[in-house]
């Protein structure tokens, strides 16, 4: 069944974002049971839609291809890790040539470049259908789009052609394949049997109340996720060097039993929303995909406690995603995210930060895309530059109800155009020269 939803706040995090509401809806796009590509668009009143309904989406919103490493949202709990070509040939023909090909996507995809790995793996099954790393990569990236028919049929081809020298791949493969049977068994209503039981663990910091559902599925669930919040309070600790007063609450439901329980709550489909719990639709298996949204929203909970809001967005968004990105081992921006950065301050694209410190919504997908961009690599400048103290400490004035720019100068000596025109210099001296073909400006 197709559906479409929307928020005011929440994920991606290019997304418009209006103003928080008592009960505000955020989306976990990794959490879907969708079998088709997740779509998105912005309206005039600044509401993110989402949908897996292609119809239902305006022709701008309907290819997400180009999205990146913003649309790899789910992957496997054990990262992207597979098999590797073995052959070091040299010839610009054959074997030799589909060797390097995927050497070179593999090297795209340890460097964040999502898009343009999905699309060297897909020529190489143009040049060798058969090639069986190619199929275990393509699953990867189509568990990340929560492409799960997707996944199904490259896992599937994989084990049909992987050789001998890809024997140990082949249980992982199949255990892959158990885990989507899993998320399609709890996304199914008729499964559901008798009323919604939740598992209750606790400790000092947090509440965690899991759907008994997603306990019978994974035995050690609850454990993990819990494991999942201490690593984002140790990482947020170290990183802003603050953490809540009071133990987080979050509530995790298989897809199915969360639509019967809050379907009521809202008037469009969501898969999660903010009540002063985080309750979310969850995948069955504790992977990437919770991991990395845990500690997004774990740094928005703790930059609201300190804060008193959500205001600076670009201040706001740029520690969670920063924080989220370190927490799976990846760069805060990759090279052609700032090479595109780089083009739009020569051609007066750049959007200044005090113009989208309020909210991102009025922009468009493209714009709003960029905005987030750029918060991200604003407060990555402002890491590479300050304490854990600073940090802190700019937070803390911020809530005691100095503005940004005063809390800026007070800790960097600069207000926020000041900030801007610092980052837009750094990125000048990366990129000295911004015309270079795309093809030197994805070069790591």
């Amino acid at each position: 069944m197709k559906s479409i939803f929307r928020v005011s706040r929440g994920r991606p995090r290019w997304a418009a974002q209006a103003l928080l509401l008592a009960a505000c809806a955020f989306v976990v796009l990794a959490a879907s049971d969708s079998k088709g590509e997740i779509h998105y668009w912005v309206d005039t009143a600044g509401v993110t839609h989402f949908s897996d309904d292609p119809e239902a989406a305006p022709e701008r919103a309907r290819s997400t291809e180009d999205a990146g490493l913003e649309m790899l949202r789910s992957i496997w709990d054990d990262g992207l890790i597979g098999p590797e070509p073995v052959s070091e040939g040299e010839s610009s023909f054959g074997v030799d040539r589909v060797d390097r090909l995927l050497r070179g996507a593999l090297a795209d995809l340890e460097r964040g470049e999502i898009a343009r790995a999905g699309s060297t793996l897909r020529g190489v099954l143009r040049l060798d259908p058969h090639r069986a790393e190619a199929h275990w990569y393509l699953a990867s990236l189509a568990r990340g789009r929560g492409r799960f028919t997707t996944v199904e049929r490259h896992l599937r081809v994989f084990l049909d052609v992987a050789g001998p020298e890809h024997e140990a791949w082949r249980a992982k493969a199949l255990m892959r394949l158990a885990a989507i049977r899993d998320e399609h068994e709890l996304a199914d209503p008729d499964a559901l049997v008798g009323p919604l039981e939740l598992q209750t663990l606790r400790d000092e910091n947090f509440r965690i109340q899991v759907d008994a559902r997603l306990g019978e599925v994974s035995g050690d669930y609850a454990t993990r996720v819990l494991g999942f919040l201490e690593a984002a309070r140790s990482d947020v600790s170290r990183s802003i060097g603050v953490e809540p007063l009071e133990p987080l609450g979050v509530v995790l439901y298989g897809r199915a039993a969360y639509v019967r329980a809050h379907a009521h709550r809202f008037s469009f489909q969501t898969i999660g929303f903010f009540d002063g719990r985080i309750h979310v639709a969850s995948p069955a298996h504790p992977t990437e995909t919770l991991r990395g949204i845990l500690f997004h929203e774990y740094t928005h909970a703790v930059f609201r406690e300190v804060t008193g809001g959500d205001r600076p967005y670009w201040l706001n968004e740029g520690f969670a995603e920063q924080i989220e990105r370190r927490s799976r081992g990846l760069s805060v921006s990759t090279r052609s995210e700032r090479a595109a950065l780089r083009a739009n301050i020569e051609v007066g694209s750049w959007i200044p930060l005090h113009e989208i410190a309020e909210s991102f919504s009025g922009l468009t997908d493209e714009s709003a895309r960029f905005a987030y961009l750029q918060s991200v690599v604003a407060v990555g400048f402002i890491h590479a530059q300050t304490s854990v103290d600073d940090r802190r400490q700019l937070l803390e004035r911020i809530g005691e109800g100095f503005s940004v720019d005063q809390a800026l100068h007070e800790i960097m000596g600069l207000d926020t155009d000041g900030l801007d025109l610092r980052v837009q210099a750094e990125i000048r001296r990366e990129f000295p020269e911004w015309t270079l073909p795309a093809a030197d400006l994805y070069r790591p």
